[in-house]
């Protein structure tokens, strides 16, 4: 055993295998971690705000209804100011997306 480790070239083999190992280690953890936030950000349902135009999480948003559909808005005064004009935001949104 003393002349393998006294050997450089199997000091070397051994040092890449192990850098080999833990590069396949870090590579896998990474990927879990990548796989997960992508399933949280492609099932939740996200909406825009249509006063900021900024995404919104509508399980966590405040929501205002006009003319049968529900709006969702990242804070109160984004509410407010919608519910002052809400034609106004319910035209842009429409020529945002290219609808009408």
């Amino acid at each position: 055993m003393n002349s393998l480790t006294q050997n450089p070239a199997w000091l070397l083999i051994a040092a890449a295998l192990a850098l080999l190992i833990w590069r396949l280690f870090m590579a896998r953890r990474n990927s879990e971690h990548r796989d997960a936030s992508h399933t949280i950000q492609e099932y939740g349902q996200v909406e825009h705000d249509p006063v900021t135009g900024n995404k919104v999480d509508a399980a966590h948003a405040i929501t205002a209804n006009f003319e049968g559909k529900t709006f969702f808005f990242e804070s109160e005064t984004s509410r407010t100011v919608f519910q002052q004009d809400p034609e106004q935001y319910v035209r842009r949104h429409h020529r945002d997306h290219g609808c009408c």
